[in-house]
């Protein structure tokens, strides 16, 4: 996978390639103090993921991404929080954003979910039924786009998601709930958790908060949620029941 890093910081250009150096599968094919110089590159060799800085000099990241006219995979680094609106209103190609100091672990979990997304190996077919556990520790929380800004949800109070044709919906067990255009697939790329276990086509649920199974159905919060015959045999196994 051919990568670029972008940052006008010297200490984090080094950082970021000591940990992909420890990658598999990463090749580091450029490395710029400017997202010029970048730009200049990409004209004529194309990359697979950048590792791309926000506040430079001359063009911020956030501009850099605008005025490409093919993106490949991002993953914005930068010393603020506050950039990150910004940088989701490009969901389409932003596979995270991470703060610095860069933790080594939470790249490789954004590199984890952008060779995920690429291959297409998270999606879970109707013949599976959970998400693998991952090699690496899980978030215990996410953020979602909804209604033009960015909410953190944390996921030992995501009771289940629902998807209802083009959008998604997060019931938390507070009663809230937040509307998302995404799909299930997608969804589930960012749900980096094992407590949570795709059951239905149009469901993904919190194994901690099942009240009862019965059947072909289970019950969260006096929710009835189906459970497809594909996916009942894994949902047993993973609950393990007495």
């Amino acid at each position: 996978m051919r990568c670029l890093i972008v940052d006008d910081e010297e200490m984090s250009r080094v950082h970021i390639q000591g940990i992909c150096q420890r990658i598999p599968d990463i090749e580091i094919v450029g490395i710029f103090d400017n997202a010029l110089a970048a730009n200049a590159y990409l004209s004529q060799h194309p990359v697979d993921l950048i590792f791309l800085d926000i506040e430079m000099p001359d063009c911020s990241g956030i501009e850099f991404v605008k005025n490409m006219e093919q993106v490949p995979g991002i993953i914005f680094t930068t010393a603020k929080e506050n950039y990150a609106i910004k940088a989701f209103d490009l969901i389409d190609h932003v596979v995270d954003y991470i703060v610095k100091p860069v933790a080594s672990m939470r790249l490789l979990r954004a590199i984890q979910r952008f060779k995920a997304q690429r291959s297409g190996e998270a999606e879970i077919a109707e013949t599976t039924s959970a998400f693998p556990t991952p090699a690496y520790p899980s978030d215990d929380f996410i953020f979602v786009k909804s209604e033009k800004r960015l909410v953190r949800i944390n996921l030992e109070e995501l009771l289940y998601v629902e998807t209802t044709g083009d959008y998604s919906i997060f019931k938390l067990q507070n009663g809230q709930q937040f509307v998302v255009q995404s799909s299930l697939k997608k969804i589930g790329n960012k749900i980096q958790h094992p407590n949570f276990i795709k059951v239905h086509r149009s469901y993904i649920v919190n194994l901690n908060k099942i009240v009862d199974i019965e059947e072909n159905t289970l019950v969260i919060d006096r929710k009835v949620i189906p459970i497809s015959r594909a996916h009942r045999a894994g949902l047993l196994e993973r609950i393990m029941p007495i």
